[in-house]
């Protein structure tokens, strides 16, 4: 799992320093406090197109930053940038306020193929003029190409978003951040995990049970006892194994072999669920 992964991306941007870091590094202010995050926020619209923003951020000067995670090549991504934009404005304007106080909204996009980033490792889009000088007002939209990487801030950022252990990362609270959030979706998986095998072994022994009796009555009990518990609590954990197979890949949109390296299976625990899941 990379952080270019919806599910880790959520974690990831939860923790609010963390945030701020990537959001200084990519528009370049040393100075910003973000005081607020938000993932997977919405604005609803009934009366037309409603948004759902992978990350929503505010800052001490009560500007809004948005965050998206964009894995595959998307049309028209700049139009949805700056409706983004506008939706943020529409929604968190208040009433009565004048239009010199309209929060500025920044939407920050980091794109892994690196489409609409013109070759750059961040392409920037803001309101000029026919002189070429900002106005200072509109949205401000980075698009951050996930396939260049450098030693600049947002380069080494860009670079570890890619990146799918911590010891590879150059940017060290991006590492720590991901190493965090690992370790607490492993010590989640693996008390999940017990607490299915756990079931799976009792189901499978209530089943070993019933089937040891009744080849017991003919090849002894004992024998058929036996085997019947061990056949059950196999097949017991292989449909857990399998249950949780399929939650993980559903949750982080993976495949059965990432899933697999993310449950750290072993070779014949790999074998025996390609064949079952085929």
């Amino acid at each position: 799992m990379t952080i270019f992964s919806d599910a880790v991306a959520n974690a990831f941007f939860s923790d609010v320093f963390t945030t701020q870091h990537v959001i200084r590094a990519v528009i370049e202010r040393d100075d910003l406090i973000v005081t607020k995050v938000k993932t997977q926020s919405s604005v609803d619209n009934e009366h037309g197109h409603s948004v759902r923003f992978d990350v929503l951020a505010n800052d001490s000067e009560g500007n809004f930053y948005n965050i998206e995670i964009q894995n595959a090549s998307h049309d028209n991504l700049l139009a949805r940038a700056d409706f983004y934009g506008a939706s943020i404005k529409m929604r968190y304007f208040k009433k009565n306020k004048s239009y010199s106080e309209m929060p500025r909204v920044y939407v920050i996009f980091f794109v892994k193929d690196g489409k609409y980033c013109d070759d750059k490792l961040v392409n920037r889009f803001a309101l000029k003029d026919e002189a070429n000088r900002d106005t200072g007002v509109g949205t401000r939209i980075y698009f951050v190409n996930g396939s260049l990487h450098d030693d600049s801030p947002v380069g080494k950022i860009s670079h570890d978003f890619s990146c799918k252990n911590a010891s590879e990362m150059k940017d060290e609270v991006v590492a720590n951040q991901f190493s965090t959030i690992k370790q607490a979706e492993f010590k989640k998986m693996e008390t999940f995990m017990q607490k299915v095998f756990d079931e799976g072994e009792r189901r499978g022994e209530m089943r070993g049970e019933k089937r040891g009796e009744k080849r017991g009555e003919k090849r002894g009990e004992k024998r058929g006892r036996e085997e019947g518990e061990k056949t059950g609590i196999i097949k017991g954990k292989l449909e857990q194994l399998k249950e949780i197979t399929q939650r993980v890949m559903a949750s982080m949109n993976t495949t059965l072999e990432e899933a697999m390296i993310y449950l750290k299976l072993n070779d014949d625990e790999k074998c025996i669920l390609r064949s079952s899941m085929a």
